[in-house]
């Protein structure tokens, strides 16, 4: 028999009551597909808890079993830091040379790697390497990547309308980069 409007074994019910080797599975399944900082695989195995206790209200009411399985939880990260697999100061490094070549900004930076729970001297030092002593300079080059990807100022195409200029500082600006550092993206452009 079939389930209407449901995929199979996807109902509220059928959440399986999480064990410490299905956490430690979990764990292994997402730093296998994808860069993680501590953070964010906590928060990934900690949600697994969340709607576990949702789905199954004996889980939910079983303190001592959930508490159990937090400190499981911190087993793992702990396992996975001393294994070198999870490194927040390698993260942090890779994510911002990749954020920098996209065109974002030094705030823009220390918000996202902020949000997914990198230490701010991790963010700090990984800004400062992919800086290479110059932060004005690799800013300055990242506000030009982004005006190049955006087309703006002297990479539009078309010819630019009466308050255009305004107009790209104003799309620099949001982007969390400083007056200055817009105003000579869009003069330079190489």
């Amino acid at each position: 028999m079939t389930m209407p409007n449901r995929q199979r074994g996807r109902g509220r019910g059928s959440l399986k009551i999480p064990s410490v080797q299905g956490l430690e599975g979990t764990a292994l399944f997402y730093l296998g597909r994808y860069a993680a900082s501590e953070a964010s695989l906590r928060r990934v195995l900690q949600n697994r808890l969340q709607r576990a206790a949702r789905a199954n209200a004996a889980f939910a009411a079983d303190e001592a079993l959930q508490q159990k399985l937090r400190e499981a939880i911190e087993a793992i990260v702990v396992k996975h830091r001393k294994s070198g697999v999870l490194n927040d100061a390698a993260f942090a490094e890779m994510k911002t040379t990749g954020m920098r070549r996209a065109g974002r900004s030094a705030r823009v930076i220390r918000m996202k790697l902020g949000q997914k729970g990198v230490a701010r001297a991790a963010v700090e030092q990984a800004l400062n390497l992919a800086a290479e002593g110059d932060s004005d300079e690799a800013e300055l080059q990242a506000a030009l990547a982004l005006a190049r990807r955006k087309k703006l100022g002297p990479f539009r195409q078309k010819p630019a309308v009466v308050d255009q200029h305004r107009k790209d500082l104003a799309t620099l600006a949001r982007a969390g980069f400083s007056f200055d550092i817009a105003k000579r993206a869009l003069a330079s452009g190489e």
